[in-house]
């Protein structure tokens, strides 16, 4: 009979080259890296100090980065504290058969039975790669999405590299604790060795900025594609149900407006999902087909992809007025945001992302947001042209006084042109569920 760490190697093993057919939620990933950490590793320590690793070398914006991720995965860690060794090994196993389950495997035609079988043998031949947002144990591609649908449009790839060897496991490890095991790449992270000091990687998937590509790349996806999707779809493990605020800590009062915009796609998705078991052959309203409602439902699902990259791009603006205010006044050293810093890791980039919405080969609803967030541009460009010709404080200053300058247009005009767009939305809603329904 298998012993429970043995049947730990295997799954671990398995669960490095699983790619997952529908990309797992952050929460899930944090799940899975944090009962790993608890089986070879025991209770996570309650002192945040032993979290630092060895990344003073690293960029202010990496380490900020990285902080986000120490943060969350020390705190998924710390909720397994009292748990033993032997029973996360199992909570393990269960919840990669969980996981197995829900996101299904990509490639093996929509069945998972061949790799839940038997994990204490051979554990297939899945070839490496996993979900977005996560930083595996060694290089592997994932599709440039946060957590996005599947799409045939849009299929960018970003890769993902290591930064450590294996998680180590610590001194006080029992026999039956499997040393040199490294945590699956589909995982948050390989973790923050707690013994060693070693931060072997960040997980979570892209946040702020970063995600903005992603997202567009989500947006791309055509009428076919986001039908088709839903129709293998889970009504329990919708894609917007997995989504969480990607400029603030989900906790953060401020992050109200993206909340909403989460809460009522994934409200509509929602409807989307579960119509089907009301509509179509067999149910109360059986002579039209569920996938006419989804197709007038999906350029809804588009604007508020669009409404979601905006406010992000607002959101990283507005918080750069904040933190240049707060250095102006007390000083870059109490802060840890020197302007400088700011400019190059926030203004720039938000002027590029911006422009980059205009792109020909960005869809019409991502182009149009990019017109709306024009002004953004011209504000960015301008204060970082003063920047470089009089000084950063100077640069400073434009940037700050021409943003609450144009405070009724952040506040007012963009949720007005999200609102219109809705409405847009809906009203060609009819014209896709009009399409769908000749089809029929």
């Amino acid at each position: 009979m298998a012993t429970p760490a043995s049947t730990f190697r295997a799954k671990t093993n398995f669960m490095k080259s699983w790619r997952p057919r529908n990309p797992p939620s952050n929460r899930d990933r944090l799940e899975l890296y944090a009962l790993h950490k608890q089986a070879i590793s025991g209770d996570a320590p309650l002192d945040s100090a032993t979290t630092s690793g060895s990344t003073a070398a690293a960029t202010s914006g990496s380490r900020s980065s990285s902080s986000v991720g120490d943060k969350a995965k020390l705190n998924a860690w710390r909720g397994k504290r009292g748990m033993s060794r032997e029973d996360a090994m199992v909570r393990y196993g269960e919840e990669c058969e969980r996981q197995l389950r829900v996101y299904g495997t990509r490639g093996d035609g929509g069945s998972v039975a061949s790799a839940t079988g038997s994990v204490g043998g051979s554990v297939g031949t899945t070839c490496g790669s996993v979900g977005v947002g996560s930083v595996g144990t060694a290089s592997s591609s994932s599709p440039t999405r946060p957590n996005a649908p599947s799409s045939n449009r849009g299929n960018s790839r970003q890769t993902s590299e290591t930064r450590g060897g294996e998680t180590t496991a610590s001194s006080s490890s029992g026999n039956n604790t499997p040393h040199g095991t490294s945590t699956p790449q589909n995982t948050p992270a390989n973790g923050v060795d707690q013994e060693s000091g070693n931060d072997e990687g960040v997980l979570l998937c892209p946040r702020g900025l970063a995600a903005i590509p992603l997202l567009c790349a989500a947006a791309s996806e055509s009428r076919s594609a986001y039908l088709a999707r839903l129709q293998v779809t889970d009504p329990n493990n919708g894609w917007w149900a997995k989504q969480e605020p990607l400029c603030l800590e989900i906790d953060n009062p401020l992050s109200i407006p993206e909340k909403t915009i989460i809460a009522l796609a994934a409200y509509v998705e929602q409807i989307s999902l579960v119509v089907s078991n009301y509509m179509g052959d067999g149910h109360a309203v059986s002579i039209l087909s569920p996938r006419v409602l989804q197709a007038f439902l999906w350029p809804v699902h588009n604007v508020f992809l669009c409404a979601w990259i905006s406010l992000i791009l607002t959101t990283t603006c507005l918080g750069s007025m904040v933190a240049m205010c707060q250095t102006l006044l007390i000083g870059a050293k109490r802060t840890d945001a020197p302007l400088g810093r700011l400019f190059a890791e926030e203004v720039l980039p938000s002027a590029r992302a911006a422009e980059s919405l205009c792109e020909e080969h960005q869809v019409v609803g991502v182009r149009v947001a990019g017109l709306a967030l024009m002004p953004l541009t011209m504000l960015c460009d301008v204060a970082a042209s003063a920047s470089g010709k009089v000084g950063t404080l100077a640069g400073s200053l434009v940037f700050v006084g021409l943003g609450v300058c144009g405070w009724w247009y952040w506040l007012c005009v963009l949720p007005w042109l999200a609102v219109c767009g809705l409405c847009l939305a809906v009203m060609s809603g009819w014209c896709f569920g009009l399409i769908e329904l000749a089809g029929n």
